[in-house]
């Protein structure tokens, strides 16, 4: 009852935009029902005593999400503005204590002064559930709270250069403490050049600069956890435009991260990642991904994560309204480095996520859509293995 009831304000403001929908044409409504079944909610692995950890005797349950939202699009002269609210609301069916509603939104401002002077000004927030895969709070729920805002900017030069700069801020908070997912506030600016090609293509060089702060974190402190990071990105971009609908894309960046107090926890190297979208017909394409990335993972035998990831998924567009994709992901993740003069921690982990998914549109106001998904997880150390199969139907209506 208390979530049909936080849904009623947001359904009241729905049906009065709707009745002026003809005279506000910017202005889009929405509302959507997911339900989601998932045989193993808590990413146990096989042999997990499920009744002493959850209380139930099965770690499977079925989720209903329903979503509403209201839209606002409109273009001015050189200006575009859009914003979206949604108002989620997540139900479990057995293990209720992990049911919340989520407020979510994201805006964005396509501003110009010139049209060689442009950028983009937006913000965005979003609840999630953290997954269990990594939170073991089996009993407890744990929200997390992701928002962010940016501002960028393009300056047009003569001819194909173009001169790139722009300033954020991210911050993430969770309801329970975690360790390796604390709380944490990153401000950042950056700044570069990027060259456009007459075919469309783009080369790009930008530096960023981020200073971060850890929050609820004491310092000094036993575990060698610092309350604050600087990190500085040189990052170069390419995007091929290979025509007939065919791209490619690559990146290589080198990441330094430091830390004012406890100088073990730095750590250094590349990101890079190539893509390829190839449109094998008009009605079939096919996308493959490659990706190397470091990233923080501060415990008590590791600083960070380096994990190798490789996509594939071919889309079949059977109709205008029929539509059907696939995609494949293999990925291995290594924890490296030591906060001590111990040894590092030699976990490594091998996942496999596979997607089926069929979209329907029978309706120009109708979506519909199911997907059959399959998540798996290979660990070099005993109780962290895990098998889940989940099977998604999802209906959306938009005015």
């Amino acid at each position: 009852m208390r979530n049909v009831i936080s849904l009623l304000p947001v359904a009241l403001v729905l049906a009065a935009a709707q009745a002026v929908q003809a005279q506000q044409d910017p202005l889009t409504l929405s509302a959507g029902y997911t339900l989601q079944s998932d045989s193993n909610l808590f990413r146990l692995p096989a042999n997990a005593n499920v009744q002493n950890l959850t209380g139930q005797s099965s770690a499977s349950e079925t989720i209903g999400v329903t979503t509403v939202g209201l839209g606002f699009n409109t273009r001015q002269s050189l200006q575009t503005l859009s914003v979206n609210l949604d108002l989620v609301d997540y139900q479990y069916q057995k293990f209720s204590y992990l049911s919340f509603t989520a407020n979510n939104y994201n805006a964005s401002w396509q501003w110009a002064i010139t049209p060689r002077v442009t950028g983009t000004f937006s913000t965005d927030r979003k609840e999630t559930l953290n997954s269990f895969a990594d939170f073991t709070g089996y009993r407890q729920r744990n929200q997390r709270l992701d928002t962010s805002t940016r501002f960028d900017a393009t300056i047009q030069l003569d001819g194909p250069w173009r001169l790139i700069a722009g300033a954020s801020t991210t911050r993430q908070e969770n309801q329970l403490a975690q360790v390796t997912g604390s709380d944490f506030t990153t401000n950042a600016v950056d700044a570069g050049v990027r060259h456009v090609f007459s075919s469309g293509s783009s080369l790009s060089y930008q530096m960023r600069v981020g200073k971060g702060n850890y929050l609820n974190r004491t310092v000094p402190n036993t575990s060698a956890l610092d309350d604050q990071y600087t990190q500085i990105d040189n990052d170069l971009r390419l995007r091929w435009d290979l025509g007939g609908g065919t791209s490619a894309s690559a990146n290589l960046t080198h990441i330094n991260r430091t830390h004012p107090l406890y100088g073990q926890r730095d750590y250094s190297g590349f990101n890079t990642g190539a893509g390829l979208n190839l449109a094998l017909s008009g009605k079939t394409s096919i996308n493959l991904a490659y990706s190397h990335v470091l990233d923080a993972y501060a415990a008590n035998n590791s600083n960070y994560s380096s994990t190798d990831r490789i996509s594939v998924g071919p889309v079949w567009q059977v109709s205008p309204k029929v539509g059907v994709r696939f995609k494949h992901e293999w990925a291995q993740r290594s924890y490296l480095g030591s906060p001590t003069a111990g040894t590092s921690s030699n976990r490594q982990d091998m996942t496999r996520d596979t997607t089926l998914s069929v979209n329907w549109q029978p309706h120009d106001q109708l979506a519909l859509s199911a997907a059959l998904q399959s998540a798996s997880r290979g660990v070099n150390q005993a109780g962290l293995d895990y098998d889940s199969t989940m099977l998604l139907f999802t209906a959306q209506l938009t005015y």
